[in-house]
Order: structure tokens, then C-alpha cells, then sequence
């Protein structure tokens, strides 16, 4: 293989599952600077795009399970093989993360690289920090302290890429406690502090033109080069759909279905490309709403409902949508379901032996919705 034009050999290393190519890089020098190559992940996303291939992220936490002294990452490779939910698991690697000794409060997969946020202590103040894990290279970049000094009341994140800059940017939502004083009496309220970092660069930068308070949850929707919370806007505390554009860093209100929604039940993420909101209805079911042409409010459907039947409403997490018509549905943090859109039947994954509580990762794609 070494003997291949350069074009060749990098064109079959993209089609490769993700897992498989973890192993490739351990055979020689020449494979890891293959993988290394600047052109390399556009040609493996193209292709696994196209695919609609998908990877799962498993984030075993200590806390979760006493039996595990640190917090596990686990990477699973193509989830094509859920669609038969008695077959064992394969493929499964622990990807060995040099931080051993933090646990993690927020992990986001993007192309490959994983945003991690995690607490540390230097014995008078706890500081919330992150950093950016490249799986492939095995390459850990700290991100820089954060400019804001004051105490933190709340911290989320977001983490994605944007396809016309080529760049990669973290969002954290800084939530803090303010006391006015009105009319001869203190109120408190909440507001929200934006910061931003481009990976690559060296600094934070505050964005205070923000006229939304933001969801305080990682984000897992990242759609059109902009990354999506539920929220509410600060004079008419309305709820909405709000996008974070990665280009201009700036603010914009979506479109919501015609359906009304909870903030703190709903939840915003992506299934079968599209921008998609779950909502808990009245009848004990999550009704699946996707928007089929970004932007465009009266693209909104609701595509399928999930009914929870014996399965506790609050504890179900719809992951992603496979290319059979079935949804991955993580459960409590510690089972895997398929869920039959058609049949309107659940089926418990085989998960081997595998022993811990975990929270589930799909590997986010940036999906480009052009509008019509």
C-alpha cells in the first residue's frame, strides 16, 4: 500500500470505518501520517456523509459506577449492525484519554473530536474547564482559562464546525445570579454571559449582544453551521428555538413547530439530517417533529410518536435515526432500544457484558441544509 499514489491511498483510508482506522495508525509511521494529512477528514466525512454512517460515543461515568475508579470513553464503531438488537456488540475500543483522574460534565463529538468539560479545584475556588481530544491523532489541546472572573453559577456548552471558515468553535454559556434593586425591594434574576473559542487561537471572546437566556445543556444540534438551544427571549420570556450562527457568532430566533412545548421536557437534536424537537405529550408518547427544510416554518412535520408504554417517560432519549426507520432510544442511562416507527414496537439492545452506566454520544455530523 505504501506504493499507491497519494490520492489512492487516502481515498480507500476514508471509506474505512472510524474504529478500524484507531487500528490503522498503529501499524506504521507512513499509515499515521497518512491519517494525519490535512485533506484526509474532509475526504472521510464526504464519504461517511453520504453513507449516513454512524459512530457512537459512550460516556462512562465514575460517579455512575462505583466499580470504575475514573471516567471511561468508549467509541463504538458503525451502529449499522443495531438493526438487529440480539446481536452482540462489536468493536467497541476504550479510548484511553489523558485525564484520568477528572470526571466529565459535558462531552460533544464533532468529526472526530471530542469537547470535554470537566471541574478543577486548586483548594480555595472550583473552575470550570475544557478541552478538545482529536481521537485519530490521540492529540489533547487544553483549552485557555476563561476571561470571566466572577462566580459561576450555571456553565454549558457548544462545540462544532463550520464548513465555509474550516473552523471549529466552542460556545460556553456562563449562567449567573444577579441582585437588583426596583421600587424599595432586591430581586434576583438570571442572566447569561457568551464566550467563544476558536480552536487554533489563543483567547476567549465575550459576546454580550445575546437578547435570549439559552437552555443550560449542551448543545447536540448542529445544523447549517450554527448550533441550536431551546431557550427564551428576556423581555417576553416566550419559549424558542434559537441558533448560534459559527460564522458570525451571531443570534437568531428558528422557527418553532405549531405545537406547544416545554423547555425543560424538550429537547433539540438531529434525525435523518434534519433539525428535530421532541415533545412529551399529554398521553403519556414524545411526539418526533423534524423540520425538512431549514428555516422554513412550514417544513415543520411530525414525523412519527414514540409510545413509552412500560419505559418511564422522563428517562427516554431518542439518539438517532437509522437508515431502516428505527430510532435509537437511550434509556436511564444504561440500556439501548430500537423503537420500530412502522410497528410502533421496542426492542431491548443486547448489550454483551457491558457493565456500566453511561450517557450516549452520537457522533455529530455538520449537516448543511441549503433553502430552497
Amino acid at each position: 500500500m505504501d506504493s499507491l499514489p497519494l490520492e489512492i491511498s487516502l481515498n480507500i483510508f476514508s471509506r474505512l470505518p472510524f474504529v478500524s482506522l484507531i487500528y490503522c495508525k498503529r501499524v506504521s509511521k507512513y499509515w499515521r501520517a497518512l491519517l494525519k494529512h490535512p485533506h484526509f477528514p474532509y475526504l472521510q466525512k464526504a464519504f461517511h456523509d453520504f453513507q449516513n454512517n454512524l459512530c457512537l460515543i459512550l460516556h462512562c461515568s465514575s460517579s455512575c459506577s462505583p466499580e470504575t475508579p475514573h471516567d471511561h470513553i468508549f467509541i463504538v464503531n458503525s451502529c449499522s449492525h443495531l438493526s438487529d438488537p440480539d446481536e452482540h456488540w462489536k468493536d467497541i475500543i476504550d479510548i484511553n484519554v489523558p485525564l484520568q483522574n477528572h470526571k466529565f460534565n459535558s462531552i460533544v463529538n464533532c468529526n472526530g473530536l471530542l469537547f470535554l468539560s470537566y471541574i478543577e479545584s486548586d483548594n480555595i475556588m472550583m473552575h470550570n474547564k475544557g478541552c478538545v481530544y482529536n481521537i485519530l491523532a490521540a492529540k489533547l489541546t487544553n483549552l485557555p482559562n476563561s476571561p470571566t472572573f466572577f462566580k459561576e453559577f450555571k456553565v454549558a456548552y457548544g462545540f462544532g464546525f463550520h464548513p465555509r471558515t474550516k473552523e471549529y468553535k466552542v460556545v460556553r454559556i456562563v449562567e449567573q445570579e444577579c441582585v437588583s434593586y426596583d421600587f424599595g425591594r432586591f430581586e434576583l434574576s438570571l442572566d447569561q454571559i457568551i464566550e467563544v473559542f476558536t480552536l487554533g487561537t489563543y483567547a476567549w471572546r465575550t459576546k454580550r449582544n445575546n437578547p435570549f437566556l439559552l437552555q443550560m445543556q449542551p448543545s447536540e444540534a448542529l445544523v447549517n453551521g450554527a448550533l441550536h438551544w431551546l431557550g427564551q427571549a428576556k423581555v417576553s420570556h416566550s419559549q424558542l428555538i434559537i441558533s448560534f450562527n459559527l460564522e458570525n457568532e451571531g443570534f437568531y430566533q428558528i422557527p418553532s413547530p405549531n405545537c406547544r412545548f416545554d423547555m425543560l421536557q424538550s429537547h433539540l437534536l438531529l434525525l435523518g439530517g434534519c433539525l428535530s424537537l421532541t415533545v412529551h405529550t399529554d398521553k403519556n408518547n414524545i411526539d418526533i417533529w423534524l423540520m425538512k427544510n431549514y428555516g422554513i416554518q412550514g417544513s415543520w412535520t411530525k414525523e412519527f410518536t414514540i409510545n413509552s408504554g412500560s419505559l418511564s417517560l422522563g428517562s427516554i432519549r431518542p439518539l438517532f435515526l437509522l437508515s431502516n426507520g428505527t430510532v435509537l432510544i437511550e434509556y436511564a442511562k444504561q440500556s439501548l432500544f430500537l423503537y420500530d416507527t412502522n410497528k410502533k414496537m421496542t426492542k431491548k439492545i443486547n448489550l454483551g457484558d457491558f457493565p456500566y452506566y453511561f450517557q450516549a454520544v452520537p457522533h455529530v455530523k455538520p449537516i448543511n441544509s441549503v433553502r430552497p
